[in-house]
């Protein structure tokens, strides 16, 4: 019987992939704040919204992050100020990926081309506009800094 046994090879333990982001920090407008998986009304009282389907920080695509500007602690309340080459500094766990701000525009909220997939690593941040109005949307588009 000991023929019919024969050791396993040794496994591989494989590479981890990029993760879900976890914490946003924008230091030049005092923003650190959580960030969860969905962008649900729910999702976002606990802090900002990845959309579900988006990249992941340090992966090739757009990571399109949402938060309130007014309500559940305004944690994108000061993100109209943010100038650019402001940077944005993207947790996943204990790794930080920073993002250097490239854009700023006004849209109305079915304008969805901003959530569009990219070839490049982006950004995107998406609150509503103007404050207590919010007939429109701000969005910060951010490149990785490589």
């Amino acid at each position: 019987y000991q023929n019919l046994v024969k050791p396993m090879p040794p496994m591989q333990i494989p590479t981890p992939g990029p993760q879900r982001p976890t914490r946003i920090v924008i230091p030049s407008v005092d923003i650190d704040a959580p960030v969860v998986h969905g962008d649900s009304r729910e999702d976002l009282k606990k802090g900002a919204g990845q959309h579900i389907g988006s990249a992941h920080p340090g992966e090739r695509g757009n990571m399109v992050l949402s938060a309130h500007n007014e309500v559940f602690g305004e944690i994108f309340g000061f993100v109209e100020v943010v100038v650019l080459v402001d940077r944005v500094t993207i947790f996943s766990g204990s790794q930080s990926f920073v993002f250097v701000v490239k854009a700023k525009r006004v849209v109305d909220p079915s304008d969805v081309s901003v959530m569009k997939p990219s070839s490049q690593p982006v950004l995107t941040l998406i609150t509503c506009y103007p404050y207590l109005i919010d007939t429109h949307r701000l969005v910060v588009i951010a490149q990785l800094d490589r």
